[in-house]
């Protein structure tokens, strides 16, 4: 008795994935967290507190503004799209911007993080206490690293991505 095995060729990987409304909207969590961050950083220079030193000048303010207002796009181009691949190379690209944005401030180094707290109540200020330049340096140097890691990988993916998408074409 010969038995008949059902070899069908397995499906290829969905290229695309549409995303749940649910997870559509969890990227704007990053919007709120950047747009917060931005509001923070424009009160200690509207406020002079003395968080950004003389050498924070227009090129360092592209390089921390920048980013932060880039970093926005791809989860706002996900909850319009409900997609993860066309926000992946948005993505790489922000990721990429970030890293120059922050070997630009960490050669410059315009901030004094002794300031960093004056922004909020005293009664908070004890929270940020462990923060110093040292510290603040260590933060520039790990978003290089991580910025441009995460700006090869996705747009690595995206690319390959792509083929996979033109080879089934």
């Amino acid at each position: 008795m010969t038995s008949e095995v059902n070899m069908q060729p397995s499906e290829e990987k969905k290229v695309e994935k549409v995303m749940t409304p649910a997870r559509r909207w969890s990227g704007m969590y990053t919007v709120i967290l950047m747009t917060l961050l931005l509001i923070f950083f424009a009160i200690h220079q509207q406020k002079q507190t003395g968080f950004f030193t003389h050498a924070f000048q227009t090129p360092e303010m592209v390089a921390l503004y920048l980013p932060i207002l880039v970093s926005m796009a791809a989860p706002i181009l996900r909850v319009i799209q409900g997609r993860y691949d066309p926000a992946r190379l948005v993505e790489g690209f922000s990721d990429l911007s970030l890293a120059i944005g922050s070997l630009w401030l960490l050669s410059s180094f315009p901030f004094n993080f002794a300031h960093l707290a004056d922004v909020f109540p005293v009664s908070m200020h004890f929270a940020f206490a462990w923060l110093n330049n040292n510290v603040g340096r260590f933060i520039l140097l790990l978003q290089i690293v991580i910025g441009f890691i995460s700006a090869l990988a996705n747009i690595v993916s995206y690319l390959r991505d792509q083929g996979k998408r033109d080879h089934m074409s």
